[in-house]
């Protein structure tokens, strides 16, 4: 870059930074949340939920022959899950394995496309709201406020079906709309339903919302209507292709996904039932608790306030239906990402009816408000440097396979050993169990022993034998001294989850241990966590 260049770049940056206008103030918005999700997309080396992983990534890794049918879940078999969404991804990943990329970098890859989509649309979906906000108070505080719904940039990247399942209906509803009045922007809303649809089932919910709008409220012609339609339809049956082409027979996953988990009840009885309010409180039970509470009162006021709006028409029987279902999860509520970020300003702004609720709106710039916005920021951030997830376990799978490329036996004390994930297992790949420190001492006389452990520090070992920390989960384990000071952490904080009020999540951070005969003197974890 030539320093002329370099001088004109700095003066748009300049005056692009210090825009004061409505656009100006999007545009920073969106900038600052592209530069989140970029770092997010790096450093998320995990999932929220298993299903982003087992049920995308390794129907992938099928395809691509890193991974076999009989390691993939249970769902494989019962042909109850779309290969839509995996279809997708292995048209980018299949060319980049060409070029050598390893499942690692392919994933980063695949969270990178996701999330750069998904700002796209946030863009898209950002610029038609404002454009339907009456006041320039209210587009202004749209804009401004986007930088801190912190959970964006977290779920922008997730390989998972409410992602992708979101961000097609958001762009479908926005199509739709502005193009209602012709055939062709319709026929392509239906195609992005449909996609939205084969990525995720429950989504059948937001179409018929909207498809419910465009008829009653927008009073469309069955000529459109039908356009509509055909779009949606088109894409279930290249859907239909897709599956045969990933299960290798005919089959009809919407209707297995139907009958499995709603007729047989598999989901409620394996899984567990909630009571029909519970979404009231999963939601705010995450790191978002703040901002997330306050959107959820806002997502019922903007229904009380915005009776005949597109977006209420699209998230009443979503979330009702989600309400009476026996089974729920916070991430259910997922696909609605983009309309809560229109929430706020749909509940509490002026000039729409009950204007008791624009008492609110005065107080956007309180210190209550600002406490909820930079909690969600601080959240982001963490998200965005952490990779946190449940049960992921994503940073020792990384290790075992860049580090024993030709296989890894390993052992453990641990009942519950880690099964690692089939795309990117060493192959062979085993762990057994060591049930005390006979085992340990046979297992020595063959050669070194790799021992994986839940916690940080070494557990006793026999004597005469010398131990190598090679890798902790936990970030601080760069010694034995912090090793051990984080399990006795772990300790205190397993006896408060079995005895105190409340009961946080299990926390394992799986090491490795190169264990060998010699004469070592690598300290002994003081304690082991007791999660019984």
């Amino acid at each position: 870059m030539t320093p002329r260049v370099a001088t004109k770049a700095k003066i748009w940056l300049a005056t692009m930074w210090r825009d004061p206008s409505l656009e100006g103030t999007l545009r920073r918005s969106l900038i600052l949340l592209a530069l989140v999700t970029a770092l997010t997309a790096w450093f998320s080396q995990t999932f929220f939920f298993p299903d982003e992983h087992f049920q995308i990534l390794e129907y992938m890794a099928m395809k691509l022959g890193l991974t076999s049918p009989a390691e993939l879940p249970w769902e494989y078999a019962a042909k109850a899950r779309p290969f839509f969404q995996p279809f997708l991804y292995f048209l980018i990943a299949k060319p980049l394995t060409l070029l050598g990329l390893d499942p690692f970098a392919l994933m980063f890859v695949l969270r990178a496309v996701t999330g750069a989509f998904s700002l796209y649309v946030l863009a898209v979906f950002a610029r038609f709201l404002i454009s339907d906000l009456s006041r320039p108070g209210a587009r202004m505080a749209y804009a401004r406020l986007l930088p801190f719904m912190g959970f964006l940039p977290y779920l922008f990247v997730r390989t998972a079906s409410e992602t992708a399942s979101a961000a097609f209906f958001a762009l479908a509803l926005v199509v739709a709309v502005r193009g209602k009045d012709r055939l062709a922007p319709l026929f392509w809303a239906g195609l992005l339903c449909g996609a939205a649809f084969e990525c995720r089932f429950q989504a059948a919910l937001l179409v018929l919302g909207l498809f419910a709008w465009l008829a009653f409220q927008a009073r469309l012609h069955w000529t459109k209507l039908a356009a509509f339609i055909a779009g949606g339809l088109a894409v279930v049956a290249i859907s239909a292709l897709i599956d045969r082409w990933g299960y290798g027979v005919w089959c009809f996953p919407p209707w297995n996904y139907v009958d499995v988990n709603l007729i047989q009840g598999v989901a409620s009885r394996v899984f567990g039932t909630s009571p029909w309010f519970a979404y009231f409180y999963l939601e705010i039970g995450t790191i978002f608790a703040p901002i997330t509470a306050a959107l959820m009162i806002a997502m019922v006021i903007a229904v009380i306030r915005n009776p005949r709006h597109v977006i209420i028409w699209a998230t009443v029987p979503f979330f009702l239906v989600h309400c009476l279902m026996g089974h729920k999860e916070e991430r259910f509520l997922f696909p609605l990402v983009y309309f809560f970020t229109a929430y706020p300003v749909m509940a509490f702004a002026p000039g729409r009816p009950f204007p008791v609720f624009e008492r609110v709106w005065a107080y956007r710039q309180s210190f209550a408000a600002k406490f909820v916005l930079w909690t969600a920021v601080v959240a982001m951030v963490f998200l965005a440097l952490y990779p946190f997830g449940l049960r992921p376990h994503m940073r020792m799978a990384k290790y075992l396979y860049r580090h024993f490329p030709s296989g890894f036996q390993g052992f453990s004390y641990e009942a519950d050993r880690f099964d690692n994930y089939p795309m990117v297992r060493p192959k062979p790949y085993r762990i057994d169990i060591l049930f005390d420190r006979a085992d340990l001492e046979a297992q020595l006389k063959k050669g070194p022993v790799y021992l994986m452990t839940d916690y940080p520090a070494l557990p006793p070992v026999a004597k005469g034998v010398k131990a190598e920390l090679l890798y902790s989960e936990y970030l601080f384990a760069s010694s034995p001294q912090s090793a051990i000071a984080a399990t006795k952490f772990l300790c205190a904080y397993a006896d408060m989850k079995r005895k105190g009020p409340i009961h946080p999540p299990k926390l394992r951070f799986l090491t490795l241990y190169k264990i060998e005969p010699g004469q070592g003197n690598t300290p002994v974890a003081p304690c082991k966590p007791n999660w019984d």
